[in-house]
């Protein structure tokens, strides 16, 4: 017999912590660094480091013949290239449907005629407060790429099948695009 699962906020003012102070350290174009005090649950206090994140989408294109894409990008952190599902950031007061429909159509070419939000997850919590949002896109339409001038990205068609071995084989090792196809391979089997 299936155990209910606890209600994650039940008893939460026994862990929560509670902000006394906050300073930037940090102000990038992207991400801006906080140091905080933090009032512990048992009344000491803590200094916290952590990063604020527009927040971002993930879309993963399906076809109707069982095909998707993925990108080949050099990410510059780990210097190394990554098979990655199409993503970017939220820019300021953008709405998220607006944001994969916009990064799908920049990132791939295409448009989507139809967009499914099938989930979120928080990729860094120990640090970060970044969220993504996780997207289906289907019946798409082709239209023109518009990648940022800093972005150098390969776009690769393949039936999902594939890339969903690659994940299993760990060729694919990007915690976002892992994340994103195990909850789409989920979501093929509810629908």
């Amino acid at each position: 017999m299936k155990q209910p699962i606890p209600d994650l906020n039940d008893g939460i003012e026994n862990f929560a912590e509670t902000r006394i102070s906050s300073t930037l350290v940090y102000d990038g174009l992207l991400l801006k660094v906080h140091e905080d005090m933090s009032r512990l649950p048992d009344g000491s206090t803590a200094r916290r480091e952590w990063i604020k994140h527009p927040g971002a989408c993930a879309i993963v294109p399906l076809f109707d013949n069982g095909d998707t894409i993925l990108l080949r990008q050099f990410r510059y952190g780990p210097s190394k290239m990554f098979w990655e599902v199409p993503a970017g950031k939220i820019d300021p007061g953008e709405p998220i449907d607006n944001t994969a429909r916009r990064e799908l159509l920049e990132e791939t070419g295409l448009e989507a005629g139809e967009l499914i939000r099938i989930g979120h997850f928080y990729p860094a919590i120990g640090f970060c407060d970044e969220i993504i949002h996780i997207y289906v896109a289907r019946n798409m339409r082709s239209s023109n790429s518009n990648t940022d001038d800093d972005e150098f990205v390969d776009t690769v068609r393949l039936p999902l099948t594939q890339a969903l071995s690659m994940l299993d084989d760990g060729i694919i090792d990007d915690g976002k695009t892992c994340v994103v196809l195990q909850r789409v391979r989920t979501w093929l089997k509810l629908n």
